[in-house]
C-alpha cells in the first residue's frame, strides 16, 4: 500500500516537472489576424530565414509558431499585396510570455524554464496579433502585355496615300 502511495506521488512529480507552463497554457502556435484594404490582398509570410510559411487571400487568421528553435522566438516578414497598390510590410516577433516566467515559478520548475518551453517555443508570444494594412493606390499602373501607344504629332507623320 505504502509503495503504491510513493509511485503515485513519483509519477505526479514527473507529469508536474516535466512540463513547461506555458507550453501547456499557450501551446506552441499562436494565431495572428491579418487584415487589409482592399479586400482580397494576397499576403505572403516569410519566416526568418526568408521561406514562405504561407501564402493566401486577405482577411485571414494564421497559427504561426511562436518559436523558430531552442530559445529562439518566431520571426516573421508579412507581406501584402494588391495589383494597383503600394505592398506594406510587418515584422511579427516574439518576446517573453508571462506564463513562461510565472508559471514556470510556481508550476513547471526548472525543467520548464530550461528545457520544454524553450525547445517548444511556447515561452514567446508573438506581437502583432492583429495586421491591418491600408494600401494606398498607386499613381499610376503600368500597362498589360504588348500593349503599346505611340504619340506622333501630325506634322511628323508620314502621308497618307490619299492627300
Amino acid at each position: 500500500m505504502r509503495s503504491g502511495l510513493i509511485c503515485g506521488l513519483v509519477a505526479l512529480a514527473a507529469v508536474i516537472g516535466g512540463s513547461g507552463c506555458a507550453s501547456i497554457v499557450n501551446g506552441t502556435r499562436q494565431s495572428v489576424s491579418i487584415f487589409a484594404s482592399p479586400a482580397g490582398s494576397r499576403v505572403t509570410i516569410y519566416d526568418s530565414s526568408g521561406s514562405v510559411v504561407t501564402a493566401q487571400a486577405t482577411p485571414c487568421t494564421l497559427k504561426l509558431k511562436r518559436g523558430s528553435g531552442f530559445f529562439s522566438s518566431g520571426e516573421y516578414r508579412v507581406q501584402i499585396e494588391h495589383e494597383g497598390y503600394t505592398p506594406a510590410i510587418v515584422t511579427i516577433s516574439g518576446s517573453l510570455g508571462g506564463w513562461y516566467i510565472v508559471g514556470n515559478f510556481f508550476i513547471g520548475g526548472l525543467i520548464g524554464w530550461l528545457i520544454v518551453d524553450p525547445l517548444t517555443g511556447a515561452m514567446w508570444t508573438l506581437s502583432p496579433t492583429t495586421v491591418n494594412a491600408n494600401l494606398a493606390r498607386q499613381a499610376s499602373v503600368p500597362p498589360r502585355g504588348d500593349a503599346t501607344l505611340y504619340v506622333t504629332l501630325r506634322k511628323q507623320a508620314p502621308p497618307t496615300p490619299s492627300q
